[in-house]
C-alpha cells in the first residue's frame, strides 16, 4: 500500500487560490480494469451529503472520475483539482473493490493539494478506519457510519474554524503528536434529519446527464444480457438498515450494528421519497433501481408504489428482492411500473440446507420457482444469482445448484448469473470465519489494496474448497447459463 513520504507534506511554491476555489469537493473513484469499469454507481448518500453543505452556503461540487474520463478522454484529475482548489476533499470508500484506486487517488491528491484536508467515508473505510488513519498519513480522517452530521461538523471546523476535530462525531483522526483519536461513534441518522436530505438531486454533479444516461450497474456484470436496461436509472432506497444476517454481506444486521450503530430499520417518509424521485426524473431518470427489501419494510414500499401511481410517474423498476415476494406485492408492482421491469433474486445455492445457513432470509426451491412464475405471469422479468464454494458447501451441494439452474433455465424465462461470493469487510463471515468453516485471505485494508489471493477470487477458503476450487466451481455453473 502506498505510504506517504515526508515530501508529501512539503508545500510547493506558493500559489493563489483561484476564483473558482471550492469549499468542498466530493469525489467518486470507480475501479477500471482494462476496458471493464466497476463501481460506477456512486453511494446513494453521496449527493445528499454534498447538498447538505451547499444548502448551508458552501461552495461544493461532486465529481465522478469515471464519467469525467468517458466524457473527456483527456480529462486530468490533477488539472481539475488545481482549478477548483478545494479546501476539503471527501472520498467515498464504500465498496472494497474501490480500495486501490481510492487510496491511490488520495495519495496523489495530497501531492497536488498539500494544504487540503482529505476525508474518507463509507463501509470499507469504516471497517478499516484505524488502519487508514494510523498508516496512511496523507489521509486526515475517516468518518465512520452515517456521515450527515459528521460532514456538517467537519465543515464548521475546517472551513469556519469553529471548534476542533475532537467535536466531530464518528470521526477517526490524528492529533499533532500523530496519535490516532477515535471520537465517539454515536451519531446515527434519524427520521428528523433524513426528512431534509435530497438523495435524488444531482445538480452538484459534473456531467450529471452523462451519469444518469449511462448503464452504470448490471450487478457487477457489465455487458451482460439486459444490462442496457440499467441506463437512465434513479438509484434510490426506501430506507436504511437490515434485520437479517447474510454471511457475506457488509450491510447485514450485525455488520450495521458495528459500522453504523443502527439497530433495525430507518424508513424514509413517502413525501421525501417522492421528492427524490421527482428530482431524479427531472434529470432524465426513467428507471427506479432499489436495493432495500427487508420484509418489515414491504408495507412501506407498497405505500411508496401507491404514491408513484397516484402521481402518474411512468417508470420501470429494477428491484432486489431480499426475500420472495407475495402476490399482493407483485400486483402492486404490476399496477405501478412499466413493462420491462426486473426482479433480482439471489438464491446463491441450490441446496436449501446451505441457503438456510448462509442466507439471512432463506426460502425453499419450490417457492423460488413459484415466485419466478408469479413474476413472469405479471410481465416482470427475473434475474437469479448463484455462487459456488460457499461456506459449509460441498461438491454435492454444487451438483444440487447445477440441477436447480438447469430447472430454472428449462421451465422459466429467468436469466441466471454465477459469480464468487466475494467477502465484504465487516460481514458476519469476515467477523467470524471459524463459525462457518472458512479461512480469510483478506483481513486488512492492505490485503484488499494488494488484492491478496487470486484475481477476482472471493478472498476466503473453506474446508472443502480453496480459492482456485471456488472459481473452478463457479465457472462450471456459469457454463450452464450459456
Amino acid at each position: 500500500m502506498a505510504q506517504a513520504p515526508h515530501s508529501v507534506h512539503a508545500s510547493p511554491l506558493p500559489r493563489a487560490r483561484p476564483a473558482t476555489a471550492l469549499d468542498a469537493l466530493f469525489v467518486h473513484v470507480p475501479r477500471w480494469v482494462g476496458d471493464r469499469r466497476e463501481i460506477m454507481v456512486m453511494p446513494l448518500g453521496l449527493p445528499a451529503l454534498a447538498n447538505l453543505l451547499a444548502d448551508a452556503g458552501r461552495r461544493v461540487e461532486v465529481v465522478h472520475l469515471g464519467i469525467e474520463r468517458e466524457v473527456d478522454p483527456g480529462f486530468s484529475p490533477r488539472g481539475m483539482l488545481l482549478a477548483t482548489s478545494p479546501k476539503v476533499v471527501f472520498l467515498t470508500l464504500h465498496w472494497h473493490y474501490q480500495t486501490r484506486p481510492v487510496i491511490d487517488f488520495a495519495y496523489r491528491t495530497r501531492m497536488w493539494l498539500p494544504e487540503a484536508r482529505i476525508i474518507l467515508g463509507g463501509l470499507t473505510a469504516t471497517a478499516f478506519a484505524s488502519e487508514i488513519v494510523g498508516n496512511l498519513r496523507f489521509i486526515d480522517g475517516v468518518v465512520r457510519g452515517d456521515g450527515e452530521e459528521p460532514v456538517r461538523a467537519l465543515a464548521r471546523v475546517l472551513l469556519d474554524g469553529q471548534g476542533t476535530l475532537a467535536d466531530v462525531p464518528n470521526l477517526v483522526w490524528r492529533d499533532a503528536d500523530g496519535e490516532v483519536i477515535h471520537n465517539e461513534h454515536g451519531w446515527v441518522l434519524d427520521e428528523s434529519v433524513a426528512e431534509g436530505l435530497r438523495h435524488g438531486d444531482l445538480a452538484l454533479l459534473r456531467n450529471r446527464q452523462a451519469y444518469v444516461a449511462r448503464a452504470l450497474y448490471a450487478d457487477f456484470s457489465e455487458g451482460a444480457a439486459g444490462s442496457e436496461g440499467y441506463g437512465h436509472a434513479a438509484y434510490l432506497n426506501a430506507g436504511r438498515g437490515c434485520t437479517a444476517d447474510c454471511v457475506s454481506c457488509g450491510g447485514s444486521r450485525e455488520s450495521q450494528l458495528l459500522t453504523t450503530h443502527r439497530d433495525g430499520l430507518l424508513l424514509y417518509s413517502i413525501a421525501k421519497l417522492q421528492r427524490d424521485l421527482r428530482d431524479a426524473m427531472a434529470d432524465g431518470a426513467r428507471v427506479l433501481r432499489c436495493s432495500f427489501d427487508p420484509p418489515h419494510a414491504r408495507a412501506h414500499v407498497r405505500r411508496w408504489f401507491e404514491a408513484i401511481r397516484a402521481e402518474g410517474m411512468r417508470l420501470r423498476l429494477i428491484y432486489d428482492l431480499w426475500y420472495l415476494p407475495t402476490p399482493a406485492f407483485l400486483d402492486d408492482w404490476q399496477r405501478t411500473f412499466e413493462p420491462g421491469s426486473v426482479a433480482v433474486i439471489s438464491p446463491e445455492s441450490g441446496s436449501e440446507a446451505v441457503r438456510y445457513r448462509v442466507r439471512g432470509l432463506p426460502f425453499r426451491n419450490d417457492r423460488l420457482l413459484a415466485a419466478i412464475r408469479a413474476c413472469e405471469d405479471r410481465g416482470i422479468g427475473v434475474h437469479c444469482f448463484f455462487s459456488a464454494g460457499l461456506p459449509t458447501e460441498t461438491g454435492q451441494d454444487i451438483d444440487t445448484t447445477a440441477r436447480l439452474i438447469e430447472r430454472i433455465r428449462s421451465t422459466t424465462r429467468a436469466a441466471v448469473s454465477v459469480c464468487p461470493m466475494v467477502l465484504d469487510p465487516a460481514s458476519p463471515l469476515f467477523l467470524h470465519p471459524g463459525k462457518f468453516g472458512a479461512r480469510l485471505l483478506r483481513q486488512s485494508l492492505k490485503d484488499y489494496y494488494d488484492g491478496v489471493g487470486l484475481p477476482e477470487g472471493p478472498g476466503y477458503e473453506t474446508d472443502q474448497f480453496d480459492e482456485a476450487g471456488i472459481l473452478e466451481a463457479c465457472n462450471r455453473l456459469l457454463a450452464l447459463t450459456r
